[in-house]
């Protein structure tokens, strides 16, 4: 076993083109060209987005399919040619192939350098650099698909542009702490990263955090204009090239003055009713029209997102009600699936708390905030997750679960023609892995794909593509379990805010007894530097509505069942994937898991905490109770160490950008002794001499 230390997945996704040739590839068809060292890839300008496609193109071909091309001018055969064309669309690009060439074109120099991705999207599954001849066109569906940093937080790097640009995304979400540069890992430049990010076809958005500051001034206060053009205004100032700005409640609440409103979410007013920035008050259209005038006095053309996350709870009327009052013309932005009718599963209620993609969407929330959208001609745009990150799982790169996906993608299609929907937010916090779900989303996000036509090929081409011609069908089944169990994962705010954001980390403890502190129980911020803030969610005590625990529990252990069965199909596909696809194909089996390992740890807590509810009231076997929580703490702990393998593998199984290292080996040893200290305290439990008797934390 290869052990992994902290952050060296930041090697592999350094890697932009990993070899593709296939061992078992199928040979060389009539109606393909192929493409090999006699070949010539010939710019048609020296745009430097088109350049960069270009020269991307070629290292393409040298390190995936071990061909040396060269970059120069025309020949009358075997050239590639890149250029500017015109379409209806200018999200349009094209690939028109035959015998001794390939033409490819886009309505700007952006859709040129995507051109020249998609032509390597089609050789890699083909495990050859041969492409099959006639024209084949990508008109991107959604612009902006905008995405925070899966590297590091806030930073990003060369290498880590280029996979956003691969993945079909085409802007970059920076959190501005304090203005106009502070970001929560420290001071950025950010004219140099709009310079840098432009080169690869990339806008920048940047997400003012800074709830502190703006709760000093309401718009309609004396000096209002200047406070919000140093707060605001100042940002575009100092970085006008930025495309556009996010604004939501809890990062921008202002002394609202509609009645009922008082104190925030670190404050509240005694005898307020809401607090600011967690309500659709009546004056964010006053707000909202102040940050567009002292914004775009400085960039005219910036697209303003105004986010409703966070009265997504608030009655229907009045959230409608503020939107046919705010400006048309900034971009209305609605979280895609929460605030939906409860769903029953297993006898009781279930919702999403929050990011989820055990619901396809869209939520009636959504529908109803993008109705009022499309009457009134506002830009629509959606927090939507389709980067392939959820809160479902904190601390793994994509959830892996491709039917569901399927499910979000043609609603989001749907979403588009009925309501307008133009933009997406691929991510939230956690950022982007590039995986074979952000390649499928890719893929359904273009005009021509058909939904019903396409996916399933399109799925399978991904399976051939990572685990080899003859493993595709066993692979399919396997990502089927992997979808199914999704279904019956927990959307509930104790298990996506405990056990499920940390994994198997999650310490236990009796009902009313306070979490221990973990190894590093840390602030947030420090002279503006950013700290991990994963303690935060193992801190989190957990408190289940009793009435509901035998329900959420048969649907937990559904779950870990059809991930158990997973995992075994990909296990026994993996002995016949070929060495060229090995270590990628395992990460991926590590990932189900890991997934695997935490949804036993959330099932775990779940027996645990109702076994020591039971355990207190008078009558109770207390025996028998105890005795299976002891079984239940012994099968913890083989859980714990049955992680620590996957995690050492893979150095992103355990890591989010803005928790850090949450669950890699200390953390899980640390675990371990927590486990003797909860067995210990189960057994003066049993002897009568504690009994927790209320929540501390």
């Amino acid at each position: 076993m290869h052990i992994e230390q902290h952050y060296d997945f930041r090697k592999r996704l350094a890697v932009l083109h990993p070899p593709r040739l296939a061992s078992d590839a199928a040979p060389l068809k009539d109606n393909e060209t192929l493409v090999d060292a006699s070949w010539t890839i010939v710019p048609a300008s020296d745009d430097p987005v088109l350049m960069h496609g270009v020269r991307d193109l070629k290292d393409y071909f040298e390190k995936s399919m071990g061909v040396q091309v060269k970059i120069g001018s025309g020949s009358d055969k075997n050239t590639i040619t890149v250029g500017v064309a015109p379409e209806k669309n200018n999200l349009t690009s094209r690939i028109t192939a035959g015998p001794g060439f390939i033409r490819i074109t886009g309505a700007t120099a952006r859709e040129a350098a995507q051109g020249c991705y998609r032509l390597e999207d089609l050789m890699n599954p083909r495990g050859l650099p041969a492409v099959e001849h006639g024209e084949r066109t990508f008109t991107r569906l959604f612009s902006p698909r905008m995405t925070h940093s899966g590297w590091e937080l806030e930073q990003f790097p060369n290498e880590y542009l280029d996979h956003i640009a691969h993945a079909g995304m085409d802007a970059i979400l920076i959190f501005i702490r304090e203005p106009p540069n502070m970001t929560r890992n420290g001071p950025i430049d950010l004219p140099e990263v709009v310079r840098n990010a432009a080169e690869y076809g990339i806008d920048v958005y940047v997400y003012p955090h800074v709830h502190t500051q703006a709760a000093e001034c309401h718009p309609a206060d004396p000096g209002a204009r200047e406070f919000y053009d140093n707060l605001y205004g100042s940002i575009v100032k100092y970085a006008p090239g930025i495309r556009g700005m996010v604004f939501v409640g809890e990062s921008v609440a202002f002394p609202s003055r509609d009645p009922g409103m008082g104190g925030y979410w670190w404050k509240h007013q005694p005898g307020a009713k809401h607090l600011n920035g967690f309500y659709p008050c009546t004056d964010w259209p006053e707000w909202l029209c102040l940050v567009r005038d002292v914004t775009r006095q400085y960039n005219p053309d910036l697209d303003l997102l105004f986010w409703t996350y966070n009265w997504f709870w608030a009655p229907e009327k009045e959230r409608l009600a503020l939107l046919e009052n705010i400006p048309t013309d900034i971009t209305l932005h609605v979280t895609y699936e929460m605030g939906d009718t409860p769903i029953e599963k297993c006898g009781i209620p279930t919702w999403v708390s929050d990011y989820s993609i055990t619901t396809s969407g869209p939520g009636t929330v959504f529908a109803s905030e993008a109705g009022v959208a499309a009457k009134r001609g506002i830009r629509l745009s959606s927090m939507t997750n389709t980067g392939g990150m959820t809160w479902d799982c904190g601390v793994i790169p994509y959830v892996p679960a491709p039917y569901k996906w399927e499910d979000r993608f043609r609603t989001l299609r749907e979403s588009r023609k009925k309501w307008g929907l133009v933009s997406l937010m691929d991510s939230h916090h956690y950022g982007f892995t590039p995986s074979f779900i952000s390649d499928l989303a890719k893929a359904c996000f273009t005009e021509e794909f058909d939904m019903e036509k396409d996916f399933g090929k399109a799925l399978a081409e991904a399976a051939e593509r990572d685990f080899g011609r003859e493993n595709v069908p066993y692979i399919l089944d396997a990502w089927k379990d992997w979808s199914d169990a999704i279904y019956w994962h927990s959307a509930h705010g104790c298990d996506q805010y405990g056990p499920l954001r940390n994994g198997p980390v999650y310490p236990f403890t009796l009902p009313g007894v306070p979490l221990p502190d973990p190894i590093r129980p840390n602030y947030e911020y420090n002279n503006g530097i950013r700290h991990g803030s994963g303690w935060m969610y193992v801190q989190k005590t957990y408190s289940y509505p009793p009435e509901h625990l035998a329900g959420s529990i048969e649907m937990t252990e559904r779950e870990w069942k059809l991930l158990a069965s997973g995992n075994m199909k990909m296990r026994a596909a993996l002995n016949f994937v070929r060495p060229e696809k090995y270590d990628a194909a395992k990460r991926m089996l590590g990932i189900g898991e890991f997934l695997y390992h935490t949804v036993r740890t959330l099932c775990n807590v779940k027996k645990y905490y109702r076994n020591g509810l039971e355990a207190k009231k008078d009558g109770a076997d207390r025996a028998a109770l105890v005795a299976e929580m002891r079984a239940i703490l012994d099968d913890e702990e083989l859980n714990v160490r049955e992680t620590i393998p996957f995690v050492e593998e893979d150095s992103r199984l355990g890591w989010e950008p803005t928790m850090l290292y949450t669950t890699d080996r200390e953390n899980l040893e640390w675990k371990l002794d927590q486990l003797k200290d909860a067995r210990a305290e189960l057994e003066k439990f049993a002897a009568g001499e504690s009994t927790p008797d209320k929540e501390t934390k």
